[in-house]
């Protein structure tokens, strides 16, 4: 089959709209929301910040927490923990081509990058991860992260954090950046935006249909075919994948030159930004077999030879709580990582174990409200039960 690289342009048009194609990875089981339901909840957002509502809940948040047992229904409060910590998970910043399910526009990074300066405690991974273990005290800390290491970073995450002295960890999938090309769910987005015809058949036994429509149909879908696979074998994952791509040909400009560079990464580094290991394909590490070491370690490998520092913290690939694994972590202690994060929701104090760090994702949230009142509410509902 002949791909169509012209139907990336509208799987862009329907990827802007927050709420309808999720910008968090993994995006959400429901892509869309009812239009009615997403401008409500922006309205009234927006409502709330202009009213202050943001500021106050910020102030509450400083000193008490509300957390709900879950065999009750009503909240109780307390006082706020000691050093509490959001780790902030984005992917790309910028528009246009892969990744295909995720695009935070340049100028909304910055306004999130100017709020978080003003009203948070700004601080870096090693910050929060030294912290843990000797806290100091009670004022909300933000921590930025980046995965995979996508090019747009360069161009429009860099200047932005400079300019806002926020400092930052990039963990990168080692082999999209020593290849230059983009990983096997990217490769997966593209093969079914550009597949030409309104279905898909798959060589497999018996073979797989797919069946395809708009844009935003072909991203659903997709995303359907990327969850199936994160539930296969690591062996599986990848001979399925090369089946898609024996009948889809992908463009080489949608998937080639989208990863940063080791001189843009040394730039950067040199500049004060950290980087990480997030393995060397981006595969589930829970389903991994004997490729375990190899993913883990090599990773850790390639960095230190080609930034020539210690890399001690990891970032689990899609990161939900089944996808990690007690092998993993071992696997970590015993190359001698620090640290991981994971995608799992919530704060991160004194008793998170360092090797499952919590993130959250609505950061690549499009409206500066609902991001605002989306993180003041996580340093007020967190309190652990």
């Amino acid at each position: 089959m002949l791909a169509d690289s012209s139907t990336l342009a509208e799987a862009e048009k329907t990827r802007a709209m927050p709420g309808e194609v999720g910008s968090d990875w993994p995006p959400p089981d429901n892509l869309a929301d009812p239009v009615a339901s997403r401008w409500s909840r922006e309205f009234a957002a927006k409502a709330l910040f202009a009213l202050g509502g943001a500021r106050v809940a910020e102030m509450v948040g400083r000193r008490i927490e509300f957390s709900r047992p879950p065999s009750d229904t009503s909240f109780r409060f307390c006082r706020a923990a000691r050093s509490r910590f959001a780790i902030l998970c984005y992917h790309r910043v910028g528009r246009g081509g892969v990744p295909v399910y995720s695009g935070l526009p340049p100028v909304v990074f910055e306004a999130q990058m100017k709020y978080l300066r003003e009203h948070y405690r700004m601080v870096s991974l090693d910050e929060v991860l030294r912290e843990m273990s000797d806290p100091r005290g009670r004022a909300p800390a933000v921590a930025i992260t980046f995965d995979d290491g996508y090019a747009d970073l360069y161009e429009h995450a860099f200047p932005v954090l400079l300019r806002y002295e926020i400092p930052a960890t990039i963990f990168l999938t080692v082999g999209a950046i020593e290849s230059g090309e983009v990983a096997w769910y990217d490769r997966v987005f593209v093969a079914f935006q550009v597949a030409p015809g309104k279905k898909l058949v798959l060589p497999t036994n018996p073979p797989q249909v797919i069946v395809l429509g708009t844009p935003q149909e072909r991203l659903h879908a997709a995303v359907e075919f990327i969850s199936a696979m994160r539930r296969l074998p690591a062996s599986e994952q990848r001979a399925t994948c090369a089946k898609l791509e024996s009948v889809v040909s992908l463009p080489r400009k949608s998937i080639a030159d989208r990863m940063l560079t080791w001189k843009q990464i040394r730039q950067m580094q040199t500049a004060g930004v950290s980087f990480g290991a997030h393995t060397m394909t981006h595969p589930v590490v829970s389903r991994l077999e004997e490729d375990l070491d190899w993913e883990l370690g090599e990773s850790k490998r390639i960095l230190e030879d080609r930034l020539q520092r210690p890399v001690l913290d990891f970032a689990f690939p899609f990161g939900k709580n089944n996808e990690c694994g007690d092998a993993a972590i071992a696997c970590l202690v015993r190359l001698g990582f620090r640290s991981a994060v994971t995608s799992i929701e919530g704060l991160n104090r004194r008793a998170t174990n360092p090797f499952a760090l919590h993130r959250v994702s609505f950061c690549e949230e499009h409206t500066l409200a609902v991001f605002v009142l989306r993180l003041a509410r996580l340093f007020l509902s967190s309190a652990e039960t």
